[in-house]
Protein backbone atom coordinates (compact mmCIF):
# COMPACT_ATOMS: atom_id res chain seq x y z
CA UNK A 1 0.00 0.00 0.00
CA UNK A 2 1.55 3.13 -0.93
CA UNK A 3 1.90 5.36 2.24
CA UNK A 4 2.21 9.14 1.87
CA UNK A 5 3.63 9.93 4.80
CA UNK A 6 6.33 7.28 4.32
CA UNK A 7 9.98 8.39 5.40
CA UNK A 8 8.92 11.12 6.68
CA UNK A 9 8.66 13.05 10.42
CA UNK A 10 7.96 16.23 11.83
CA UNK A 11 10.06 18.19 14.52
CA UNK A 12 8.18 19.93 16.12
CA UNK A 13 9.88 23.78 17.45
CA UNK A 14 9.36 26.05 20.05
CA UNK A 15 11.52 28.67 17.99
CA UNK A 16 11.78 29.09 14.58
CA UNK A 17 15.68 27.21 13.87
CA UNK A 18 16.94 24.99 11.47
CA UNK A 19 19.82 22.45 12.67
CA UNK A 20 23.79 23.54 12.20
CA UNK A 21 25.01 20.99 9.16
CA UNK A 22 28.54 20.70 11.69
CA UNK A 23 26.66 20.11 14.62
CA UNK A 24 24.07 17.37 13.10
CA UNK A 25 27.61 15.78 11.90
CA UNK A 26 29.15 16.10 15.57
CA UNK A 27 25.75 14.09 17.05
CA UNK A 28 25.65 11.79 14.81
CA UNK A 29 29.39 10.76 14.68
CA UNK A 30 29.29 10.69 18.34
CA UNK A 31 25.86 8.59 19.12
CA UNK A 32 25.94 6.71 16.35
CA UNK A 33 29.37 5.15 15.28
CA UNK A 34 28.09 2.38 12.61
CA UNK A 35 26.12 5.15 11.23
CA UNK A 36 27.95 6.78 7.40
CA UNK A 37 29.14 10.09 7.57
CA UNK A 38 26.59 13.19 6.38
CA UNK A 39 28.67 14.78 3.36
CA UNK A 40 26.55 18.07 2.73
CA UNK A 41 24.94 18.42 -0.40
CA UNK A 42 23.66 22.08 -0.52
CA UNK A 43 21.90 24.33 1.77
CA UNK A 44 19.64 27.30 1.81
CA UNK A 45 18.19 29.51 5.08
CA UNK A 46 15.58 26.99 5.00
CA UNK A 47 16.77 23.91 3.60
CA UNK A 48 19.53 21.52 3.64
CA UNK A 49 20.49 18.49 1.95
CA UNK A 50 22.66 16.16 2.51
CA UNK A 51 23.83 12.35 1.32
CA UNK A 52 24.29 9.81 4.21
CA UNK A 53 25.64 6.66 2.47
CA UNK A 54 23.71 5.05 -0.31
CA UNK A 55 20.53 7.78 0.79
CA UNK A 56 19.63 11.51 -0.13
CA UNK A 57 18.18 13.18 2.78
CA UNK A 58 16.19 16.99 3.44
CA UNK A 59 15.56 19.15 6.37
CA UNK A 60 13.48 21.77 5.61
CA UNK A 61 12.50 24.63 7.98
CA UNK A 62 8.58 25.44 7.66
CA UNK A 63 7.72 29.02 9.55
CA UNK A 64 4.61 28.05 10.90
CA UNK A 65 3.16 24.86 13.05
CA UNK A 66 1.52 21.83 11.73
CA UNK A 67 -1.78 22.18 11.08
CA UNK A 68 -3.78 21.09 14.35
CA UNK A 69 -6.00 18.72 12.29
CA UNK A 70 -2.94 16.60 11.42
CA UNK A 71 -1.80 16.09 15.06
CA UNK A 72 -5.29 15.96 17.28
CA UNK A 73 -5.77 12.63 16.36
CA UNK A 74 -2.59 11.62 16.97
CA UNK A 75 -2.32 13.19 20.09
CA UNK A 76 -5.74 12.13 21.51
CA UNK A 77 -5.08 8.25 21.04
CA UNK A 78 -1.14 8.77 22.44
CA UNK A 79 -1.83 6.47 25.78
CA UNK A 80 1.90 6.84 26.77
CA UNK A 81 2.04 10.72 26.33
CA UNK A 82 -1.06 11.63 28.38
CA UNK A 83 0.29 15.89 28.07
CA UNK A 84 0.84 15.59 24.40
CA UNK A 85 -1.63 17.89 23.29
CA UNK A 86 -0.81 20.51 25.83
CA UNK A 87 3.02 20.14 24.93
CA UNK A 88 2.46 20.33 21.63
CA UNK A 89 -0.56 23.01 20.71
CA UNK A 90 1.99 26.12 20.92
CA UNK A 91 4.42 24.90 18.89
CA UNK A 92 6.01 27.87 16.61
CA UNK A 93 7.57 26.23 13.44
CA UNK A 94 8.65 22.37 12.74
CA UNK A 95 10.98 20.69 10.61
CA UNK A 96 10.19 18.68 7.94
CA UNK A 97 12.86 15.76 7.49
CA UNK A 98 12.37 13.44 4.79
CA UNK A 99 14.63 10.20 3.36
CA UNK A 100 14.43 9.66 -0.05
CA UNK A 101 13.24 5.97 -0.55
CA UNK A 102 15.49 4.21 -2.78
CA UNK A 103 13.95 0.46 -3.07
CA UNK A 104 16.01 -0.61 -0.10
CA UNK A 105 15.43 -2.23 3.48
CA UNK A 106 12.36 -0.46 5.16
CA UNK A 107 14.48 -1.34 8.21
CA UNK A 108 17.26 0.33 7.71
CA UNK A 109 15.12 3.40 6.15
CA UNK A 110 13.39 3.67 9.54
CA UNK A 111 16.61 3.28 11.90
CA UNK A 112 18.33 6.09 9.26
CA UNK A 113 15.37 8.08 9.72
CA UNK A 114 15.14 8.16 13.52
CA UNK A 115 18.82 8.60 13.83
CA UNK A 116 18.14 12.14 11.81
CA UNK A 117 15.59 13.00 13.38
CA UNK A 118 17.08 12.24 16.85
CA UNK A 119 20.20 14.36 15.50
CA UNK A 120 17.62 17.20 14.66
CA UNK A 121 15.75 16.76 18.42
CA UNK A 122 19.25 17.48 20.02
CA UNK A 123 20.31 20.23 17.68
CA UNK A 124 17.41 22.19 18.17
CA UNK A 125 15.16 24.34 20.33
CA UNK A 126 11.77 20.90 19.75
CA UNK A 127 8.72 19.89 21.64
CA UNK A 128 7.99 16.88 19.96
CA UNK A 129 8.13 14.64 16.67
CA UNK A 130 5.28 13.36 14.66
CA UNK A 131 6.27 10.04 12.41
CA UNK A 132 5.27 9.65 9.11
CA UNK A 133 4.56 5.90 8.51
CA UNK A 134 3.00 5.61 12.16
CA UNK A 135 1.10 8.81 12.23
CA UNK A 136 2.22 8.88 16.21
CA UNK A 137 3.47 11.81 18.30
CA UNK A 138 6.53 11.20 21.17
CA UNK A 139 8.19 13.32 23.47
CA UNK A 140 12.11 14.38 22.61
CA UNK A 141 12.91 12.92 25.23
CA UNK A 142 11.56 9.38 25.08
CA UNK A 143 12.27 9.54 20.85
CA UNK A 144 16.16 10.41 21.87
CA UNK A 145 15.97 7.84 24.91
CA UNK A 146 14.53 4.99 22.33
CA UNK A 147 16.67 6.24 19.35
CA UNK A 148 20.44 6.10 20.67
CA UNK A 149 19.55 2.08 22.12
CA UNK A 150 18.39 1.20 19.07
CA UNK A 151 20.20 -2.07 17.56
CA UNK A 152 19.69 -4.82 14.38
CA UNK A 153 18.56 -7.24 17.61
CA UNK A 154 16.10 -4.07 19.56
CA UNK A 155 14.41 -1.90 17.33
CA UNK A 156 12.25 0.61 18.61
CA UNK A 157 8.94 -0.27 17.14
CA UNK A 158 7.19 1.86 19.83
CA UNK A 159 8.82 4.71 17.90
CA UNK A 160 7.70 3.52 14.60
CA UNK A 161 4.60 1.76 15.17
CA UNK A 162 1.30 2.70 16.55
CA UNK A 163 -0.15 -0.18 19.02
CA UNK A 164 -3.46 1.01 19.29
CA UNK A 165 -5.81 -0.64 22.47
CA UNK A 166 -9.26 0.16 23.06
CA UNK A 167 -11.65 -1.10 25.04
CA UNK A 168 -15.15 -2.79 23.52
CA UNK A 169 -18.58 -2.75 24.84
CA UNK A 170 -18.04 -6.46 26.46
CA UNK A 171 -15.54 -5.07 28.74
CA UNK A 172 -12.95 -7.09 26.76
CA UNK A 173 -10.11 -5.50 24.48
CA UNK A 174 -9.04 -4.87 21.23
CA UNK A 175 -6.06 -4.22 20.03
CA UNK A 176 -4.90 -3.09 16.14
CA UNK A 177 -1.38 -1.54 14.70
CA UNK A 178 -0.04 1.29 12.24
CA UNK A 179 2.95 1.39 10.68
CA UNK A 180 4.37 -2.15 10.49
CA UNK A 181 3.08 -2.17 6.88
CA UNK A 182 5.88 0.94 6.29
CA UNK A 183 8.13 -1.86 7.62
CA UNK A 184 7.40 -4.42 4.78
CA UNK A 185 5.02 -6.49 7.37
CA UNK A 186 1.01 -6.95 7.51
CA UNK A 187 -0.69 -5.25 10.09
CA UNK A 188 -1.86 -7.18 13.34
CA UNK A 189 -5.37 -6.86 14.85
CA UNK A 190 -6.97 -8.52 17.82
CA UNK A 191 -10.46 -8.44 18.13
CA UNK A 192 -10.72 -9.72 21.60
CA UNK A 193 -8.49 -9.70 24.65
CA UNK A 194 -10.29 -10.88 28.27
CA UNK A 195 -7.00 -10.33 29.69
CA UNK A 196 -5.42 -6.92 31.14
CA UNK A 197 -4.78 -4.40 28.56
CA UNK A 198 -0.91 -4.07 29.57
CA UNK A 199 -0.59 -8.12 28.80
CA UNK A 200 -2.74 -7.56 25.18
CA UNK A 201 0.40 -4.42 24.45
CA UNK A 202 3.24 -6.57 25.42
CA UNK A 203 2.29 -9.66 23.67
CA UNK A 204 1.50 -8.04 20.18
CA UNK A 205 4.93 -6.14 20.72
CA UNK A 206 6.63 -9.25 21.11
CA UNK A 207 4.65 -10.66 18.41
CA UNK A 208 5.65 -7.85 16.14
CA UNK A 209 9.41 -7.52 17.34
CA UNK A 210 9.93 -11.09 16.63
CA UNK A 211 8.56 -10.98 13.03
CA UNK A 212 10.34 -7.62 12.02
CA UNK A 213 13.56 -8.53 13.74
CA UNK A 214 13.27 -12.04 12.32
CA UNK A 215 11.82 -11.82 9.06
CA UNK A 216 9.80 -14.06 9.37
CA UNK A 217 6.37 -13.67 8.38
CA UNK A 218 3.34 -14.74 10.19
CA UNK A 219 0.90 -16.92 7.93
CA UNK A 220 -2.13 -18.71 8.17
CA UNK A 221 -2.89 -20.89 10.81
CA UNK A 222 0.86 -19.71 12.39
CA UNK A 223 0.58 -21.07 15.97
CA UNK A 224 2.43 -18.77 18.37
CA UNK A 225 3.25 -19.96 21.85
CA UNK A 226 3.25 -17.06 24.39
CA UNK A 227 3.71 -18.64 27.79
CA UNK A 228 2.60 -22.30 29.34
CA UNK A 229 -0.54 -21.70 29.45
CA UNK A 230 -1.13 -19.05 26.43
CA UNK A 231 -0.51 -19.65 22.51
CA UNK A 232 -2.19 -17.87 19.68
CA UNK A 233 -3.16 -18.60 16.32
CA UNK A 234 -2.61 -16.50 13.20
CA UNK A 235 -5.58 -15.78 10.36
CA UNK A 236 -5.12 -13.68 7.33
CA UNK A 237 -8.50 -11.70 6.48
CA UNK A 238 -10.37 -8.59 5.66
CA UNK A 239 -9.73 -6.13 8.60
CA UNK A 240 -12.32 -5.29 11.44
CA UNK A 241 -12.64 -1.68 9.78
CA UNK A 242 -12.17 -2.40 5.89
CA UNK A 243 -12.72 -5.69 4.97
CA UNK A 244 -10.38 -4.74 1.51
CA UNK A 245 -7.53 -4.30 3.90
CA UNK A 246 -6.04 -7.87 4.56
CA UNK A 247 -4.44 -7.67 8.29
CA UNK A 248 -2.94 -11.11 10.29
CA UNK A 249 -5.66 -11.41 12.92
CA UNK A 250 -4.37 -13.32 16.25
CA UNK A 251 -6.79 -15.16 18.25
CA UNK A 252 -5.62 -16.07 21.83
CA UNK A 253 -5.98 -19.41 23.28
CA UNK A 254 -5.16 -22.13 25.94
CA UNK A 255 -1.91 -23.66 25.21
CA UNK A 256 -4.18 -27.32 25.74
CA UNK A 257 -5.65 -26.40 22.82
Amino acid sequence: MNNPLRWMALVLLDELQLPDIDELMDYTGQQFADMPPLVKAGSTDNLLTFSVGEYTAAITLVAKPVPWSQLEGPCATAWYWPTAADSLMDHQAHLLVTLVDEGSQAIEKSTLLTRLVTACVATTSSCGVFWGPGRLVHPTQAFVEQAVQLTDEDLPLFLWVDFRVERVENGTHRLYTTGLEALGFTELEIAEFPGKPQALLEYAYNIAHYQVTQSKPINEGDTLGLTDELQVVAYRRGSMFDEELEVIALEFQSAEE
